[in-house]
């Protein structure tokens, strides 16, 4: 009956705890929403995400349509021609597209939150065939201005630019004009010079937050990037071939053809469409230069196990308890479970001010300790404290295995957890369940002022009765 009740009031105690724990995750929560404001801040007054799109040769003509109509003159019925004349725009993609980057890292950062920010010099060389559209019969298009178009993420984060037209220097205006490229810039080209392959060398300096992407927009597109981050995240529809990644930076290049990508074909319907292009929402690729440990990231994934570190702890004092016939008080098992909490409270603010790796080893250290230390006492011997402190440590240093390792995370957790529960049935397979009993703590009274408890009396070497 003693046993079913102290499991029991163990059970409520596990459910009380939860309370401080799911204090800490919406403090986890809130310290990393913390971090994405002061990021987006940032990107705000820099530049953010950052999308390369192009260059096109945007073409503006006159659209002439003669459409027949009946008339009837001297009542006779006839056909003639009436001109209508509108103004329309279109994109012809360029033969081929080589994009050079070079990225180059800054942390910029507030209080206690960093950003990282790419700067990337980079040259766009290519050339681009100008082609009419087809049209329906009886219409044609008289090209009257035209440019070159690139489409950007934000235009804040545009410097040094160097541009060339047919080896001919070039100046640039803000704007793409065209409607669902709202950031960029667009070089005029005289109309006269379409009659032959324009051939444009650009040289820029983009600076951005977060992502960085192209858009394959000519039959063939390559992109060579090389940067000083040795932590990039390559991302979107196409990836980079044989990447290489080092200890002080990254290599990639990726070459998209026509066929492969599509996106030449869409351009064509998102000049029709007008507004958001929704067809080259997927079609880019790019890369993020990510931060290898976000301590926020991190501390939760570890406040995952804390329940399971709890069940552990508490598993193991109640079989010491069972086994060694030493008795363990409610409030005992409660002061351990605050010590095993506040490792998570040591790990996110030291994690803020010295990295998660030191700020893990040493919340690991100090709250393996103190449990160790309470429970020498608590369980009558250093000994078992120091085993206790030593296989809390274990447990902390396969956690951070897990933590940092997700390809083997399952893995190993799946053989600690068999582990634990071979420890536990080999610790227990003599013991009769039926007939446990747990030992009654001894009662403490503390005697009043001036009086000697029996005890005392009999460790004296006198009865009650002697003066």
């Amino acid at each position: 009956m003693r046993l079913a009740l102290k499991l029991a009031l163990v059970g409520v105690l596990l459910l009380l705890l939860m309370i401080p724990l799911l204090m800490l995750y919406g403090l986890v929560a809130e310290r990393q929403q913390r971090g994405a404001e002061v990021a987006a801040e940032i990107a705000q007054a820099t530049a953010g995400n950052q999308t390369v799109v192009g260059p096109l040769l945007l073409v503006e003509a006159e659209q002439v349509t003669e459409p027949k109509r009946l008339v009837t003159r001297d009542g006779v019925i006839g056909e003639e021609l009436e001109q209508e004349r509108t103004t329309v725009q279109y994109l012809v993609s360029p033969d081929t597209l080589h994009i050079h980057n070079d990225l180059r890292t800054e942390r910029r950062g507030r209080s206690l939150f960093q950003v990282l920010l790419y700067h990337d010099a980079m040259r766009l060389q290519g050339r681009v065939t100008h082609t009419v559209p087809a049209t329906e019969s009886g219409t044609t298009l008289r090209p009257q201005r035209a440019w070159l178009v690139l489409g950007l993420g934000d235009n804040r984060g545009l410097r040094g630019l160097d541009l060339k037209v047919n080896g001919a220097a070039a100046s640039a205006e803000p704007g793409t004009r065209v409607e669902w490229l709202s950031a960029g810039l667009h070089v005029p080209v005289d109309v006269a010079a379409l009659d032959r392959p324009l051939a444009f060398d650009w040289s820029l300096q983009l600076s951005g937050t977060g992502w960085l992407g192209w858009l394959p927009v000519a039959g063939e597109t390559t992109v060579e990037t090389r940067g000083d981050w040795p932590h990039p995240s390559f991302d979107g529809r196409h990836l980079p071939q044989a990447p290489e990644v080092r200890e002080d930076g990254f290599t990639a290049a990726w070459s998209v053809s026509r066929l492969s990508s599509r996106v030449p074909q869409a351009l064509t319907r998102c000049n029709v469409a007008g507004g958001h292009c929704a067809a080259l929402d997927e079609a880019g690729f790019g890369l993020r230069l990510v931060e290898p440990v976000d301590r926020y990231l991190m501390t939760d994934r570890a406040m995952k196990y804390a329940l399971l570190f709890l069940v552990l702890v508490f598993g193991a004092v109640f079989l010491v308890e069972a086994l060694a016939a030493r008795p363990v008080h409610f409030v005992a098992y409660g002061l351990t479970g605050l010590a095993l909490a506040m490792f998570y409270l040591l790990l996110l603010s030291l994690s803020e001010h010295l990295g998660f790796g030191p700020a893990y080893a040493i919340a690991a250290t100090a709250c393996a300790g103190l449990v160790a230390h309470y429970l020498a006492g608590v369980l009558g011997g250093v000994r078992r404290g120091a085993a206790f402190g030593l296989g809390l440590l274990g447990l902390y240093g396969v956690l951070f295995l897990l933590l940092r390792s997700e390809d083997y995370a399952l893995l190993v957790g799946s053989l600690l957890l068999f582990v634990l529960l071979a420890t536990v049935m080999t610790l227990t397979r003599r013991l009769d369940w039926a007939n446990v009993g747990l030992p009654t703590p001894p009662a403490f009274r503390v005697p009043a002022p001036g009086f000697a408890s029996p005890a005392g009396e009999a460790a004296a070497g006198r009865g009650p009765d002697t003066p």
